[in-house]
């Protein structure tokens, strides 16, 4: 019986396939042939140029890398039985997004049924996953996706939280057809999103019927939010009132929001400004995109802080001028913007932390562009319920990438599309039956970010 040596010259270790043999009563070992060279514990494989035949070529290395953070993620496990096909609806919402009835084809032609393992891909079998992903008690998942993202960010930052809507063509919903963001009249699903302040980690996500309001929505999420540990929330004009904040002070929980200008607050506080007074240096305040100026007030137990932003008074002025409309009740109105807080922090942060909030926009950017979560082509209620979620979890491997390649030129998605272009060649040994395959990227940069993703040892 054959068996490997190890065989030790100088700093090296050589491999060989060697059987012993019995010549004139003693054990000699016969060797059969060399097998390759022993480099850091592994076995380097020794093979003549002209024995190696390529057996496949497929493009996968953008499969490859979301594959690797899903498994550090540990998504097959959160998703139990159904994971290698969720995960598959999740990888083809990142890499292509083909409608569910062209899936089953376009997986053919990738490595996702042989990463996962999927014996079987048909469109039946795929809208059942769909079905079922609607049923899972999601927010176990969002915990434990949570738990493990948030090991990266130094500290525990606000949470921010935004809503927005998208439509769907189905007909299981007894929806109303009501106006979107975008000015379009469709049956409309609204989604809440909570992301973390620094890196953007998902925390949960909900839907709502197209009729419910954002203050509603509010009420909802920030409960959840604080059986997360939050205690620090971020949140727009839309959901603010002073119920909810209110609400928020008895909870404890530290807050920063937008408010709407109604009577009373204008009354209150924009008569009492004084804009040649308000427009000074020692007033400004410099954001990402201009300069604004600011004046506090003491309100509900907190601060109200009066911005006002020139750029965008002129901007608003001569688009009212330019189509006859007008912006505001009062013309005295444009360009101010009122925030609250309750924080300990300078008006100055708290303007700053307000305004260039845009990690949740870039977050919702992401579900509606690169995830295509607009619009919503299946139809019965739990196929709509489980694309949504697919698209959540797909954002969680989204986030991942950007916060691994936050040193990088690259984001999450330009570096998935440069990975579009990298393929995997299937060799073999035609003498020893050896197969093995290699992975070729066509931009050497990129190996290093490429190689950062393999599964931690």
């Amino acid at each position: 019986m054959s068996f490997i040596r190890r065989i030790k010259k100088g700093p090296h270790v050589y491999l060989a396939e060697v059987e012993n043999h019995r010549v004139q009563g003693k054990v000699v070992q016969k060797v059969i042939r060399y097998v390759g060279k022993e480099i850091d514990g592994h076995i380097q494989r020794r093979v003549v140029t002209t024995d190696v035949q390529v057996e496949a070529v497929r493009h996968c290395a953008d499969v490859l890398a979301v594959h690797r953070l899903a498994g550090r993620l540990g998504l097959g496990e959160m998703l139990g039985e159904h994971g290698p096909y969720i995960l598959s609806f999740v990888y083809s919402h990142l890499l292509e997004r083909p409608s569910i009835r062209k899936l089953e084809e376009w997986f053919g032609g990738t490595e996702i049924p042989e990463l996962l393992g999927l014996q079987e891909i048909s469109t039946g079998r795929l809208y059942e996953t769909l079905g079922h992903l609607s049923r899972v008690e999601f927010g176990r998942i969002e915990d434990r996706i949570l738990e493990r993202l948030r090991g990266y960010e130094a500290k525990n930052h606000s949470a921010i939280i935004d809503v927005t809507d998208t439509y769907f063509e189905g007909g299981s919903l007894a929806e109303r057809s009501r106006r979107g963001k975008d000015g379009k009249v469709r049956k409309l699903l609204q989604i809440g999103l909570g992301v973390t302040q620094g890196y953007g980690f998902p925390i949960l996500m909900r839907t709502y019927p197209g009729t419910t309001s954002n203050i509603m929505i509010f009420k909802d999420l920030y409960n959840r939010l604080l059986e997360r540990g939050y205690k620090a929330v971020i949140i727009d004009r839309g959901m603010s009132c002073e119920d909810n904040i209110r609400r928020i002070q008895e909870a404890k929980m530290v807050l920063i929001c937008g408010l709407r200008k109604n009577e009373t607050l204008r009354r209150r506080f924009l008569a009492r400004i004084n804009r040649e007074a308000l427009y000074r240096r020692e007033h400004r305040v410099a954001l990402q995109s201009a300069g604004v100026y600011v004046q506090a007030f003491p309100y509900l137990r907190g601060e109200l802080i009066v911005v006002y932003n020139p750029s965008l008074e002129v901007v608003r002025r001569e688009l009212a001028y330019g189509t006859d409309l007008v912006r505001e009740k009062d013309p005295r109105d444009e360009g101010y913007s009122l925030l609250y807080h309750n924080t300990t922090q300078t008006i100055e942060a708290v303007t700053r932390q307000y305004f260039e909030k845009e990690i949740v926009d870039r977050a919702f950017k992401k579900l509606k562009g690169v995830l295509s979560l607009r619009p919503i082509r299946v139809w019965q209620k739990e196929h709509i319920e489980g694309h949504v979620r697919v698209c959540y979890l797909a954002y969680a491997i989204l986030a991942y990438l950007d916060y691994h390649l936050r040193t990088s030129e690259y984001s999450a998605t330009e570096f998935l599309e440069k990975l579009r272009r990298g393929y995997r060649v299937h060799l073999k040994d035609r003498k020893s039956g050896h197969c093995w395959e290699t992975d070729v990227l066509l931009e050497k940069k990129l190996y290093k970010y490429f190689d950062s993703l393999q599964p931690a040892a």
